[in-house]
């Protein structure tokens, strides 16, 4: 059954196993929630959680807007996909179980779509906060990479459209808009590897359709990294995670044959692979800054995770070949 919007707006979280980090984020909305005038509902789809989440959603089902939505099937984008018909939001902001809002997000959100009436997708501000443990070059303003491996989203101008993509943690869509053009399930966290990008498949999908990004500087989060998720293996696989990504929209946009796949994944990835290997190496034997030699790093793991998606293409292309 489709909900008709009758509210302001539908915050729509997908969670798996993260209940200490998701109470924090719980917390932050109940302080925006207070005294906001926003008509509002929070939608959290527990992904196959392990942990004490079910029991914590109980919990805070009495403090919050809240709906429970149980999708045990792992994937981000697949367990959002499964809440859109019941979302009563006119606007949709989409966020994570890792973030604390602003106290005047809700309000924010409100004000910020209501002064942008024939604009449908929107991008709110991203600021990273770090461990007190973080090593000081990753929390340097020179590392490399921000955006990818902090979801940092802070666009140096004013209010208006900007012409990249936002990113989950402080992302908004038009409900209507988001029902008729749902994620790609095959994009965005899972267990295991998965290809990253889910949110800018999808606005690069719409923006071709005609609409743009606005960004809004007004509603604003911090996404609260985890010192477990800043070594230099799980900066690595990120990297790996958005080079699958990368590949993979890459290959829908171009519509590739088979030949173009195989020429990718046999030489020229390759080649760029080697390239970034030999980069680094230098990089050590000269004693380069942290930041620059990671920057090679994470190219290199980059590419492979491009080479290990074109792998996986041309697997599709073959079996489907022989269907």
């Amino acid at each position: 059954m489709v909900n008709a919007p009758t509210l302001d707006l539908s915050v729509l979280i997908a969670t798996r196993s993260r209940a200490d980090s998701l109470e924090r984020t719980l917390q932050s909305m109940a302080q925006a929630d207070a005294g906001s005038g926003v008509d509002w509902e929070l939608v959290v789809v527990d992904n196959g959680s392990s942990d004490r989440t079910p029991a914590l959603l109980r919990e805070w089902s009495t403090r919050l807007p809240l709906r429970v939505l149980e999708v045990p099937e792992s994937g981000q984008n697949r367990a959002r996909n499964r809440a859109l018909p019941g979302l009563r939001g006119r606007v949709t902001v989409l966020t994570d179980d890792d973030v604390c809002v602003a106290p005047d997000w809700l309000r924010q959100w409100k004000d910020g779509v209501g002064r942008w009436p024939e604009d449908a997708i929107f991008g709110g501000r991203i600021a990273p906060r770090f461990p007190d443990d973080c090593p000081a070059w990753v929390s340097s303003e020179r590392f490399p990479f921000r955006a990818q491996c902090f979801a940092e989203f802070r666009p140096g101008q004013g209010e208006g459209p900007y012409p990249r993509t936002p990113f989950g943690p402080n992302f908004a869509i038009r409900t209507d808009l988001l029902r008729q053009h749902p994620f790609r399930a095959d994009l965005g966290p899972a267990t295991g590897s998965y290809a990253m990008g889910g949110e800018t498949e999808l606005t690069l999908r719409l923006k071709a359709l005609g609409h743009r990004v606005i960004y809004l500087p007004g509603p604003c989060v911090e996404h609260v990294l985890a010192s477990e998720n800043l070594s230099l293996e799980k900066l690595c696989q990120r990297g790996f995670n958005a080079g699958r990504g990368d590949e993979y929209r890459r290959a829908m946009r171009g519509n590739w044959s088979r030949a173009v796949l195989w020429l990718r994944a046999r030489l020229w990835v390759p080649v760029k692979m080697a390239a970034y290997a030999l980069a680094h190496r230098v990089g050590e034997w000269l004693g380069a800054p942290s930041e620059r030699r990671f920057a090679r790093l994470y190219r290199y793991h980059a590419a492979r995770g491009r080479r290990h998606q074109l792998d996986l293409m041309l697997v599709e292309a073959r079996q489907g070949r022989g269907a």
